[in-house]
């Protein structure tokens, strides 16, 4: 989506026609089922609806955000810097879901070469030496016992821990798409706190800068509010402010709604108060979601400081205790041959 919108705006800005720009991009599109849209926005456009209603056909692609951005550049004659915003905006989110993906795969990777490394000592390298172990030496020490306990639940349950993994790598593939797993997965992020706190942050990012765009577009602050919303996962966080968009459309101000706002930090309600009597709404909006953006680089910076030697650290501590296991009986037929 950002490719196309980029390619769309530089097209649009260097004074080429909306069908001719979509004409180009189809041309060179190599994504079969993204073509196949592009053919029908072309057409239909083509036939007669404004660019806006074409996108409005294919909801999956084109969010309610990104075809009212352009409904109101088209109202307003300047699509080439509806379109402009919406790439920069964009392009400011893909750069921010990037940094939290990158912030948080390491670790992961680490957890996972961890646990691979445990399950193949228990369940191929421990039952090899147990034997050996129970056969020359008299009796085990603690450490070692309770490695092979484990070693015999793991050996005699090897098909159920394979299968929960699967099903939790299959879940994390599949969460975009499966409520059952997305929602799964946001409850997991929200019992680690740093990770709570970047989730958090970002939504109030996404949602400041999608609300500051639509604003700075022209359109109505109930319908920019009616928008953004959807951008918002946190259901008690989208349950409060669907409630600030009823207070709106009574006819009471948007500061004042947003008072009863408790899932949102005071920093964000006082300055949309601010925005709001300053008639700096769009840009405040764009400042609130600059100063989130701060803080999530600053967890990140965090995660990659604190959170990767701690990982480090306690999977080398069970590894080292697994391989002690092992090396204690060994050091004890040793003494014995000796």
């Amino acid at each position: 989506m950002l490719i196309f919108a980029q390619e769309l705006s530089t097209l649009v800005k260097a004074k080429v026609e909306l069908l001719s720009a979509l004409k180009i991009i189809y041309e060179q599109m190599d994504n079969p089922l993204f073509k196949k849209v592009l053919l029908e926005l072309y057409n239909a456009t083509k036939e007669g609806k404004t660019f806006s209603e074409s996108l409005s056909r294919f909801p999956q692609f084109f969010s309610p955000l990104f075809v009212n951005i352009i409904k109101a550049g088209e109202a307003s004659g300047s699509l080439d810097s509806a379109l402009q915003e919406i790439t920069g905006f964009l392009a400011r989110e893909d750069n921010l879901r990037r940094k939290v993906g990158l912030a948080l795969a390491y670790p992961t990777l680490l957890v996972f070469v961890g646990l691979a490394s445990i399950f193949v000592l228990i369940n191929f390298v421990i039952p090899r030496l147990k034997l050996v172990f129970e056969s020359l030496v008299g009796r085990l020490p603690l450490v070692t016992q309770l490695i092979l306990r484990l070693s015999d639940f793991s050996h005699k349950n090897w098909n159920l821990i394979l299968g929960t993994v699967l099903i939790i790598c299959v879940g994390l593939y599949l969460q975009k798409g499966n409520p059952f797993f997305k929602a799964l997965l946001r409850k997991v992020k929200t019992k680690i706190p740093i990770v709570k706190r970047i989730v958090g942050n970002q939504e109030i990012t996404f949602f400041s800068r999608s609300l500051g765009l639509l604003l700075k577009s022209g359109i109505p602050a109930l319908r920019a509010l009616e928008i953004a919303i959807p951008t918002v996962e946190n259901k008690r966080l989208k349950k409060e402010l669907e409630n600030v968009c009823a207070k709106v459309a009574s006819g009471q101000s948007l500061s004042r709604s947003l008072e009863s706002l408790s899932s949102m930090p005071p920093f964000f309600v006082k300055m949309m108060a601010i925005g709001e009597e300053s008639g700096r709404l769009p840009e405040v909006l764009e400042e609130i979601a600059n100063s989130y953006t701060q803080q999530i680089e600053q967890d990140i910076a965090l995660i990659s400081s604190l959170l990767e030697p701690l990982l480090i650290l306690f999977l080398g501590l069970i590894l080292g205790t697994m391989v002690m296991a092992i090396l204690l009986p060994i050091f004890q037929i040793t003494q014995m041959v000796g």
